[in-house]
């Protein structure tokens, strides 16, 4: 008998019980539809679809906010530049020596608004479903197993490499070593650096030799059972319908 455990940092809500595979396929759909909006008002509605799903979701605040205010501070060189690019004949204000074109101004929002609509719903996606589970669902609408595989080391081993970065920061620290702009500091963090990489190869080896003697032999298995309702299928008809109509109103 297999025991069936939920992700306490998944929180309870109807995304969590969405089919992962029909969830997966919606928000694939919708994030292309999101990366090929051309105007400002359809970009701005789906921000607005990607919030009201993060509300559903029951995803805390603080990290919708949060991840919004890093891609608004990583989209500002589009919204600032984009419009100063543009040509003196084009329509736009003149501030000083500074042409800023009006067409340029609106080409900066629909970026911005379109990566924020993507990062959001990239969010949604990670915070409804543990990641494993959705790797898996991603396998099963074929996905080659190799790259499920691969996305699975990286994201688990990303925390591996973090704790072992910071072990040895601490270490450095015990002895003495402040970090200042000479070369003593670069040649200290380049071995730190070089120290890190060796150590990763190391686990590395190590892990695929644990792997190997339990009988990996490359084929991705999962233990992740799917089972389609009719909420999961009128879910996605009624994401799909939306994301359709957003993509009609932005080409009309």
């Amino acid at each position: 008998m297999t025991l069936a455990f939920r992700d306490p940092t998944i929180p309870d809500s109807p995304l969590a019980h969405w089919d992962a595979r029909w969830k997966l396929a919606a928000f694939l759909l919708m994030v292309v539809a999101a990366v090929s909006l051309q105007h400002p008002g359809p970009a701005a509605a789906a921000v607005g679809i990607a919030l009201a799903l993060a509300l559903v979701g029951r995803v805390r605040f603080s990290v919708v906010a949060g991840r919004a205010g890093l891609l608004l501070l990583v989209t500002l060189p589009f919204v600032v530049f984009v419009p100063l690019t543009q040509g003196a004949d084009s329509p736009g204000w003149d501030i000083g020596p500074l042409h800023v074109s009006r067409p340029g101004l609106v080409a900066g929002a629909v970026i911005t608004l379109r990566v924020l609509a993507v990062g959001l719903l990239a969010l949604v996606l990670t915070r409804t479903a543990p990641l494993s589970r959705t790797l898996s669902a991603a396998h099963a609408l074929r996905m080659p197993g190799v790259l499920v595989q691969v996305a699975q080391l990286a994201y688990r081993y990303t925390f591996v490499l973090a704790a072992e970065a910071r072990r040895l920061r601490i270490a450095m620290r015990t002895r003495g070593f402040r970090a200042r702009t000479s070369r003593h500091t670069y040649r200290t963090l380049g071995h730190g650096v070089g120290s890190l990489l060796v150590r990763g190869g190391d686990h590395a080896d190590r892990v695929a030799d644990a792997m190997r003697c339990r009988g990996f032999d490359g084929t991705y298995r999962t233990a992740t059972t799917f089972r389609t309702t009719p909420a999961d299928v009128l879910s996605f008809a009624v994401l799909c319908a939306g994301t359709i109509a957003l993509v009609m109103i932005d080409r009309s």
